[in-house]
C-alpha cells in the first residue's frame, strides 16, 4: 500500500473515539488492558490497533518503547505482528507480561479462573493475618480500613503459598488491581504518588472478596472471549514467537533489539510534568516487595520534578536519547507513530515538544500524517493535572 492510500485510509478514521463500537458476533475486536488494571495516561487501544491495521503487516516486528502495561503490544501479539515492549517500572511490565501469558493457547484458562475464584475460600475473621506480612506489605495498613486489610493480607497469603506458578502470576495481577480500589484514598494517582494517606474518619470497609471476584471475572471471562475471536493461525503463531524475550523492564537504549529489524513503533511517551508512573503504583511496589525510590530515578518526564529548572532540558534529552535509538531499530521504510500532547502556546512545554517533533526529521524520518484529536472527558484520568491536557496530536513518520 503506497502512502496516499495509507493518508487515505487514516483520515477516514475519527482518532478521537468519541463513540460506542458495538463490536458485536465473533469479529475480533481491540483487547482493553485498562480495564484490568488502573494506570495513568494509558493508550486507548483503538489507536495502535488502526495503525497496525494500516500499516503493518502480519508477521512485521511492533515496538513500543514506552510500553506501559503492553497496550500496543497486545493488540499487535492479536493482529500476529511480533510484539516488543520496554518499560522502567515493573508494576506496568508485570501487567503485559502476565497479558501476554494468558494469550497462550495452550493453557487451560476456564481451570485457571476456577482455581483463582478458589482462593477467597477459607477466611476466618478471628485471625489477625497481618503479623506474617513482610515490612513493606505492612506499611500498606495505613490505607485500609483495618478488617478490609486483614482481608487483603489473607489473600496475600494465599498468593505466597501457590504452586502453580501461572495461576500465582494471574493473582498477582488481579491483587494489584484491586488495591487502589480497595484503599480508602478515593481522590485519584496524586494523592497516592504523594503518599497522602486518607485520614481515620475517612477509613472505609471495603468488600475485599468481591471486589477480587469481580476482577477475576472480567479479566479471565474476556480473556476467554477474546481467545474465541482469535483465528486458527493464532496458535501456530503465539508458539512461534514465544521462546525470545518480548517484554524488557528497561530503556529501549539499553535492550538488545538490533539496528533496522523493526517494521512499525507505535508509542505514547511520557508528557513533561505530568504523570509520576512509578509512585502512582506505590502500593503495588509495597506488594511486590520491592523499593520504589529503586526506579524513580530512571522515569522520563516525573510530575515530582516539575519545580526543578533543568525539568524540560532534563526530558528533552532524555526523548531525543529514546528517539535516536527508534531511528536505529527501525527499519528503512518503516513508520513510526507517536502522540504527544498539543500544548497551548503560552505553556513553555509546547516549545519541548515542537523540537522533538524535529528531531523526528533530523533523524531522516519523513512526516506521513499528522492530526489532532481531543480527549474525551470521560475518558481522561482522575488528575487534575491530566485533565487541564484536553488535546493531543498523532502524528506518523517514515525512515528514509
Amino acid at each position: 500500500m503506497d502512502n496516499s492510500e495509507i493518508k487515505k485510509r487514516l483520515n477516514s478514521i475519527n482518532w478521537n473515539f468519541d463513540f460506542t463500537i458495538d463490536y458485536g458476533g465473533d469479529a475480533l475486536h481491540p483487547f482493553n488492558c485498562r480495564r484490568y488494571y488502573s494506570y495513568p495516561a494509558t493508550f486507548i487501544p483503538e489507536i495502535p490497533y488502526a495503525m497496525i491495521e494500516i500499516l503493518s503487516q502480519k508477521g512485521d516486528v511492533v515496538l513500543d518503547p514506552f510500553g506501559g502495561i503492553g497496550t500496543t503490544f497486545i493488540q499487535s501479539l492479536s493482529l500476529e505482528r511480533i510484539p516488543y515492549s520496554c518499560d522502567i517500572n515493573p508494576v506496568a511490565t508485570n501487567v503485559c507480561k502476565t497479558l501476554y501469558m494468558l494469550f497462550d493457547p495452550s493453557i487451560n484458562k476456564e481451570i485457571i479462573r476456577e482455581q483463582l475464584l478458589q482462593l477467597c475460600e477459607g477466611y476466618d475473621e478471628t485471625k489477625d493475618y497481618t503479623t506474617g506480612l513482610s515490612t513493606q506489605r505492612k506499611e500498606l495498613s495505613g490505607w485500609f480500613e483495618k478488617s478490609t486489610f486483614n482481608e487483603i493480607s489473607f489473600l496475600f497469603y494465599k498468593f505466597d503459598h501457590l504452586q502453580d506458578k501461572v495461576v500465582q502470576n494471574v493473582m498477582k495481577l488481579i491483587l494489584s488491581s484491586i488495591l487502589v480500589t480497595l484503599s480508602s484514598q478515593n481522590k485519584g494517582w496524586a494523592y497516592i504518588a504523594d503518599n497522602v494517606k486518607p485520614k481515620k474518619d475517612e477509613l472505609r470497609e471495603k468488600p475485599v472478596f468481591d471486589q477480587y471476584a469481580i476482577s477475576t471475572k472480567n479479566l479471565m471471562n474476556d480473556v476467554i472471549d477474546h481467545a474465541h475471536r482469535l483465528p486458527s493461525s493464532f496458535v501456530a503463531f503465539y508458539s512461534k514467537i514465544s521462546h525470545e524475550p518480548r517484554i524488557f523492564e528497561n530503556s529501549l537504549v539499553n535492550t538488545p533489539i538490533e539496528s533496522e529489524t523493526v517494521d512499525l513503533v507505535i508509542t505514547s511517551p511520557p508528557y513533561p510534568r505530568m504523570i509520576d508512573y512509578v509512585k502512582s503504583q506505590r502500593l503495588s511496589f509495597n506488594f511486590f516487595n520491592e523499593n520504589f525510590a529503586d526506579y524513580v530515578g530512571r522515569e522520563t518526564g516525573a510530575r515530582y520534578r516539575r519545580s526543578r529548572r533543568d525539568c524540560l532540558t532534563s526530558y528533552e534529552q532524555d526523548i531525543c536519547q529514546i528517539n535516536k535509538k527508534i531511528s536505529d531499530v527501525l527499519k528503512p521504510g518503516g513508520y513510526f507513530c507517536v502522540v504527544l500532547p498539543d500544548y497551548d502556546a503560552k505553556d513553555l512545554r509546547k516549545n519541548v515538544i515542537d523540537r522533538i517533533v524535529e528531531d523526528y526529521t533530523k533523524l531522516g524520518m519523513d512526516k506521513v500524517f499528522e492530526v489532532g484529536r481531543y480527549i474525551p472527558s470521560h475518558k481522561r484520568t482522575l488528575s487534575i493535572q491530566w485533565a487541564t491536557l484536553v488535546n493531543e496530536r498523532i502524528y506518523i513518520f517514515q525512515k528514509g
